[in-house]
């Protein structure tokens, strides 16, 4: 199917593709480049950036549409994990989630409440709402324990297809739920409570 894009935000329509680079109103190219304290220098994104302009156009729709559903008016939906810039002689696993951010197909999304936490019953109603309503190639509920201290966590993984010039895209829609990188459910979202 042909996307629709916006021709004020189409990628395409852009001579350099920089940090600044708008894909939909409020939302820049800056916006995927990671968490606050770790963002990653666009500049050294060794990926084709128009590539990933087209690609990360997609997920600025995805956000748009939360944006304005007003189930998550109190709610703040922050790129947790963004464009992945490999270190230095590291050897990225091929279509792994972190080959995938290298290009912006993959983006890691958290959802934050009021008290400044992740909520993790919202974050699944976030998923399924995205399961129903939005394009993905695939979107991954995913649930963990990794932190030092110790606490959960909860957040939702979006890969997007390539996105060519032509923006004839396909759409896999396929889900899933992981806890501790643990599949715990394929093609349905399942709320684990922690």
């Amino acid at each position: 199917m042909i996307y629709l894009v916006d021709p004020s935000y189409n990628p395409n329509f852009v001579d350099e593709i920089t940090n600044t680079t708008m894909l939909a109103p409020g939302i820049s190219v800056a916006k995927f480049l990671g968490a606050r304290g770790s963002r990653n220098q666009f500049e050294r994104v060794s990926a084709d950036k128009a590539q990933i302009a087209r690609n990360l156009y997609l997920h600025a729709e995805l956000i748009k549409k939360t944006s304005a559903n007003s189930e998550f008016d109190d709610y703040r939906l922050v790129v947790s994990e963004g464009i992945y810039v490999p270190a230095i002689d590291e050897t990225v696993s091929v279509d792994s989630i972190n080959d995938y951010r290298q290009t912006g197909k993959a983006i890691v999304y958290q959802l934050i409440g009021t008290n400044g936490k992740v909520d993790f019953s919202k974050t699944y109603d976030l998923a399924v709402y995205w399961k129903d309503y939005c394009d993905y190639d695939k979107l991954i509920l995913d649930y963990d324990t990794y932190d030092p201290s110790g606490q959960a966590s909860s957040q939702i993984v979006v890969i997007m297809p390539t996105v060519p010039t032509s923006f004839d895209i396909t759409f896999q829609g396929r889900i899933e739920t992981r806890f501790n990188t643990n599949l715990q459910s394929a093609n349905e979202l399942v709320e684990i409570l922690l």
